[in-house]
């Protein structure tokens, strides 16, 4: 993700502060994961002048691959995510089409859509990885990635649904309790992801992105972050070329099987991501654009290569 900053010693800008959180939040992260970051931030800029000269390093060296949170003064207020494609990329169709299953995520992320590269430093990748998804190794790339095959977030929204289903908001939460909840944290974050769906429901049955009685299928989040992971994984070093590209390969039959167009799997990836971070209505505008330019640019994956 992109860092900017102000040119005075060892402060960061307010605006900048916020975009970086709200990366963070594209990425899945919880509020209170967020909350956390941010006071972690916030003593590191006030107290840590070596800390805060790595984060403008790492803001010079990200900004030519990602224009969504640029602080510029002389740039525009366009906050409209940006295709990026790699001229030097070697993959086949094969390999193009798989990659383009996570283009949703990518795109908010300012990554290359055409490469297996993300187009981050290993370092960058390192960090990333480390702090959104404590991956520290290759043992645990590859065990987050598994379990994202295996069980990932998509069983919990599915068990939410069903909750969402019962009479009363009552009977909800007693079913979340017997099949999802473990302790009252875990219960307050199964309970604001059954309101975050309700909303998302309504708002997707507006905007007639969803028919009413459909039931939107989130494997794609789990999948999109296997995709994402294994890119970031090979860029920091921890998967070789092979292993990473194997398991983007290995997406496409459960997310050919489970969805039949660009647009359907993208409508199902922001529900999914609604659910996770709740509804803003400035974000979800910005959710729009990215999936119109995807289904719409003549250099998106999408427009290039047919979902059959």
């Amino acid at each position: 993700m992109n860092f900017a900053f102000n040119r005075k010693p060892f402060l960061m800008d307010k605006n900048a502060i916020d975009q970086y959180l709200q990366s963070l939040k594209a990425m899945g992260l919880s509020d209170d994961t967020i909350a956390m970051y941010k006071q972690q931030l916030e003593q590191s800029m006030q107290f840590s002048s070596q800390w805060a000269g790595q984060l403008n390093q790492f803001g010079q060296q990200m900004q030519q691959f990602n224009t969504l949170f640029n602080n510029d003064a002389s740039d525009t207020d366009d906050d409209t995510p940006a295709i990026l494609l790699n001229p030097d990329s070697q993959l086949s169709n094969q390999e193009l089409w798989a990659l383009a299953c996570g283009a949703d995520l990518a795109l908010l992320n300012g990554q290359y859509l055409n490469d297996l590269t993300t187009g981050f430093s290993r370092q960058e990748c390192r960090n990333m990885l480390s702090q959104w998804w404590d991956i520290d190794s290759k043992e645990e790339a590859q065990e987050t990635i598994e379990w994202l095959f295996t069980e990932g977030h998509r069983i919990q929204f599915d068990i939410i649904w069903q909750a969402m289903n019962t009479v009363s908001i009552k009977e909800s939460k007693a079913f979340l309790r017997d099949h999802v909840v473990k302790d009252e944290m875990e219960e307050e974050t199964a309970l604001q992801r059954l309101r975050n769906m309700r909303d998302a429901l309504e708002l997707f049955q507006e905007r007639k992105l969803i028919s009413k009685d459909t039931q939107p299928e989130m494997l794609i989040w789990d999948f999109a972050r296997i995709i994402n992971l294994s890119r970031g994984s090979f860029d920091a070093g921890y998967l070789t070329q092979g292993e990473a590209m194997g398991y983007i390969l290995r997406c496409v039959g459960p997310i050919r099987s489970m969805y039949n167009s660009w647009k359907q799997l993208s409508v199902s990836y922001q529900f999914a991501r609604c659910v996770w971070n709740g509804i803003d209505e400035e974000e979800f505008v910005d959710m729009m654009e990215g999936m119109n330019l995807l289904l719409t640019d003549a250099n998106s994956p999408w427009v290039k290569m047919p979902w059959d």
